[in-house]
């Protein structure tokens, strides 16, 4: 795609029906696929992405789903939303229907057991590569926003409290200093 011009809702439905139907591992590794498709898009900022992606990752539901939704939204409104989400929803669903008995035929193949663990550790390293990306650009963006990200880790790892309070302790404190610094 090219650089600086926004996709219309069925470059939308391509773009993440490319990625889905290519991607194992689920939304985080979807996630780090679209950011790769964005890296050399100048018509949205690693901030936008950024924001998009704390939205999609707080409210329920699949993650490649939700970051499919506003991605959409973010270039073409409602029907950028559905055309992304429907490119995002379709390969698994057909895949899975298509392979499933197949995969249930075979599963004690060796080289199905094997196909599996090595789709398992690219997954891992995609995984790892968003996970490192996003705490990076959590650091560098700014002292107050390490306290959020310090909370969580905390309570999930040392106290361990479940993580959906432990995000709502993260968004409290957000929303704490968002009113302090309107003031």
């Amino acid at each position: 795609m090219a650089e600086g011009i926004e996709m219309n809702a069925f470059q939308l439905f391509f773009f993440f029906f490319r990625i889905s139907a290519v991607t194992f591992g689920g939304g985080i590794v979807i996630l780090g696929m679209v950011k790769l498709g964005l890296a050399d898009r100048d018509d949205i900022t690693e901030a936008e992405f950024s924001d998009m992606l704390s939205l999609a990752a707080s409210v329920p539901g699949p993650l490649a789903v939700s970051i499919a939704w506003l991605l959409g939204r973010h270039y073409r409104g409602l029907k950028g939303s559905l055309a992304a989400v429907a490119g995002a929803v379709l390969p698994p669903f057909l895949i899975v229907l298509a392979l499933s008995p197949v995969i249930l035929a075979y599963s004690d193949e060796p080289r199905i057991q094997g196909f599996f663990k090595g789709v398992l550790a690219g997954t891992g390293a995609i995984i790892t590569t968003v996970v490192f990306d996003n705490v990076r650009s959590t650091l560098m963006s700014g002292w107050w926003n390490v306290v959020p990200f310090a909370v969580v880790v905390v309570l999930i790892g040392l106290f361990g409290v479940h993580p959906l309070i432990s995000m709502l302790a993260a968004f409290s404190l957000q929303m704490i200093r968002e009113r302090l610094t309107e003031r």
